[in-house]
């Protein structure tokens, strides 16, 4: 890293250690609204809202391994925080590759300034997210959400799924909603940018998942939203390609906050077996236990290099083909990192390891929640074998 990539994790740090651990609820509960802006404007003083964008529109122009960097600590600190924050960090990577310039600079300073959180409302109660990657789309798949032309704009109507993050919290969405009939979805959904105050937006109760409880998660409901022309980003039926090519940065972002949730659960069992004492001496000093925290620490690091890798990727614009493996790799390996890590943690910890509050058990939800996010690990690796195949 270079020094002001140690600086900045080192001032992540901190901000996770002064800022975000004091204000984590007791017991797991749900974070206040108001407890959450504060945090985000707290990561917005530090330039974190608007690390990804260019200087150009107020962001401070980082990388993604800088990206990357910052996700792990947020994500050691908390989980749900972290990967709300990391949607509203990476989702500008659409506006950057599709949007009109009078797009980016009407709604970019916003983001970079933290004065603008974002949502991503794509996903459907009944359609599956694996829906992206079928080989042979048929003109009835794709979302049920539509976007219907009417004078100079677009009606929505539709409703997503109830674990869209930072539902509720948001200030704007990006819809992804049908343009086309007859044309499957791949070929026939565009993105709008909608505010959370437009007509006919509304949101369902906040959803409680098996982990990520401190993030916001509701259903998303359409019912005659208007926007304007100008709302659409990119060209219309093109935004699940834009996505696809546009936001690997999410996914690694994602990916780095489960290296985050690993790395705390290693801490976490380093910790408590060095003070917990069994025939005598630190639980650390048993054969047995020692061997446990030497693999804590190698998968780790290991989980930590892959996504570093794919972020430099993504840095120095590698080849497509080499990014379909890599950027998925790195996802699946974190989250496979971080309930590695989570359930060794559980159990060195014994009784207090399954102890509601103690940490391990909450690091453990939070883990598998990973495989909610983004994609499942097997479909994951399914792109990973397309990937391979189409390479020869």
């Amino acid at each position: 890293m270079t020094p002001e990539q140690h600086a900045l994790r080192e001032a992540v740090a901190d901000f996770a250690r002064r800022r975000i651990v004091p204000a984590l609820p007791e017991g797991d509960a749900e974070l206040p609204l108001k407890t959450h802006r504060e945090l985000y404007a707290g990561a917005a003083e530090l330039g974190l809202t608007g690390l990804l964008i260019p200087e150009e529109y107020g962001g401070g122009g980082g990388t993604q391994l800088d990206n990357a960097l910052v996700a792990e600590e947020l994500g050691a600190a908390d989980a749900g925080i972290a990967a709300g924050l990391n949607l509203t960090m990476t989702v500008p990577g659409l506006l950057l590759a599709a949007g009109t310039p009078e797009q980016r600079a009407r709604w970019l300073p916003d983001v970079a300034a933290g004065r603008t959180v974002l949502a991503g409302a794509m996903n459907e109660p009944d359609v599956a997210g694996s829906e992206l990657f079928n080989p042979a789309p048929s003109a009835d798949s794709g979302y049920r959400t539509r976007a219907l032309r009417d004078g100079d704009g677009y009606v929505l109507h539709g409703a997503k799924a109830q674990w869209v993050t930072n539902a509720g919290a948001a200030d704007a969405y990006v819809v992804f909603a049908r343009t086309a009939e007859g044309v499957p979805g791949v070929d026939s959904t565009s993105a709008f940018w909608v505010p959370a105050d437009a007509p006919g937006l509304s949101f369902g109760p906040r959803s409680r998942l098996l982990g990520l409880r401190t993030g916001f998660h509701a259903e998303v409901v359409l019912d005659g939203v208007r926007v304007p022309e100008d709302a659409r980003i990119g060209p219309e039926g093109q935004a699940l390609r834009l996505l696809m090519t546009s936001t690997p940065g999410m996914a690694v972002g994602l990916a780095a906050v489960f290296v985050g949730v690993a790395r705390a659960a290693a801490d976490l069992a380093r910790a408590h077996t060095a003070e917990r004492r069994s025939w005598g001496r630190p639980l650390r000093e048993h054969q047995a236990v020692a061997l446990e925290l030497a693999e804590l620490a190698v998968t780790v690091r290991a989980a930590r290099l892959l996504v570093h890798e794919a972020a430099r990727a993504l840095d120095e614009g590698a080849d497509p083909a080499e990014l379909a493996v890599l950027v998925p790799a790195a996802k699946t390996r974190a989250v496979d990192a971080a309930i590695d890590c989570a359930q060794r943690a559980v159990r060195l910890h014994g009784a207090t390891g399954v102890t509601t509050g103690a940490g391990p058990e909450k690091l453990l939800r939070d883990a598998w929640t990973g495989y909610a996010c983004d994609f499942t690990r097997d479909m994951l690796h399914l792109g990973i074998a397309a990937a391979l195949a189409a390479g020869g």
